[in-house]
């Protein structure tokens, strides 16, 4: 239980509380309708968003809590439709749609809250139940200000451990849609990118640029890029973070060196495109060939394809292995780099800032 009251003539005034009106239950019921849907959705997405296979389960049971809430709410109203509770030094008169209950002062042993919201008004061998989720904030204060706390610390305790949990769990899912839609931090685990990006840098990437990616969720083929949404398209020299064809555990970063439209070839260790030979002055090695079994990048870049490769040239593996890259399989663009344990240690902040 939520919260003991005992029923203390001293404390008790005449006073009566209604049941919320047909125009103010509507909103009641839409607001909570609402929040169960926005707990389903949220469910879903974590369950996309973060790697953890307990997700469905928690969020599920949390659904499911408020769901049933949601069920309990809908029986009440009907029940107590345009009823009421008054409270007097007297008793408890308790009115539903069709009945009326009536409970002596000297009869009631205590009352309790329910995780359901009802008010409980307990009696040796009988309970009668009162939706009190069913008023107003305002009348709901007042009626329980009728009755004396029978555990205040205790109550005390509940509401800042539920506040608590509210705020945490708007506070995660806030968090996450922000790490999905907005901005996400990355660790470089590999030189690929050397030395534009070496091994331990942590880096922020935005992912407004391009537009958001809604995650592929039930119900859905593939992850949706609203590209409508973004600011403009990828170009060449980007850094961005994406999962490559076929790949949907790891994300890779590596720099945009052609687009759709554009004609790539790669001979005498250089990359030419549209017959201009890049100068790469960030590039580690020379391009080639060399570990890969075809040239996948050979000629005109499919429309909504990208050539992405690592700085590192020769230990890297992008486009010339895996081929061009659909532009919905990128997340974002890398843009600040904030901290590499090393450098920091050395007291050495020359690399932190804006990537190039």
């Amino acid at each position: 239980m939520l919260q003991f009251l005992r029923f203390d003539k001293n404390v008790a005034s005449d006073t009566e509380f209604p049941i919320l009106r047909e125009g103010e239950a509507s909103r009641f019921f839409i607001r909570q309708a609402g929040f169960v849907l926005l707990l389903l959705y949220s469910t879903i997405f974590l369950a996309v968003a973060i790697p953890y296979e307990g997700t469905y389960f928690i969020g599920g049971i949390i659904t499911a809590v408020f769901m049933i809430r949601l069920i309990n709410f809908i029986m009440k109203y009907r029940k107590f439709k345009g009823g009421s509770i008054k409270v007097s030094p007297e008793m408890v008169e308790i009115r539903g749609s069709e009945e009326v209950y009536k409970i002596p002062a000297d009869e009631i042993t205590y009352i309790e809250v329910n995780v359901f919201s009802d008010l409980v008004v307990r009696e040796k061998y009988n309970k009668t139940v009162f939706p009190i989720s069913l008023m107003t904030e305002d009348d709901r204060e007042m009626l329980l200000n009728n009755f004396v706390d029978m555990a205040p610390n205790r109550t005390r305790i509940y509401h800042k451990a539920w506040d608590f949990f509210d705020a945490i769990l708007v506070a995660f899912i806030l968090a996450m849609h922000i790490r999905q839609f907005i901005v996400q931090a990355y660790f470089i685990p590999t030189g690929s990118m050397e030395d534009t990006l070496l091994v331990g840098d942590h880096l922020l990437v935005e992912k407004i640029t391009y537009g958001p990616i809604i995650p592929r969720m039930i119900f859905m083929d593939k992850s949706v890029h609203l590209d409508f949404a973004g600011i403009r398209e990828v170009k060449r020299n980007d850094i961005i973070i994406f999962r490559p064809p076929n790949e949907e555990e790891k994300d890779f970063i590596k720099r945009c060196i052609a687009v759709g439209g554009d004609e790539v070839h790669i001979r005498n260790g250089s990359v030419y495109v549209n017959d201009r030979k890049l100068e790469e002055p960030y590039v580690k090695g020379h391009t080639t060939y060399r570990g890969f079994s075809e040239k996948l990048i050979e000629g005109i870049v499919p429309e909504n394809m990208v050539v992405a490769m690592g700085d590192n040239r020769e230990n890297s593996f992008d486009s010339r292995g895996f081929g061009y890259l659909p532009v919905e399989r990128i997340k974002g663009r890398a843009f600040v780099m904030y901290w590499n344990t090393h450098n920091v240690k050395n007291l050495d902040f020359s690399r932190l800032g804006l990537i190039q």
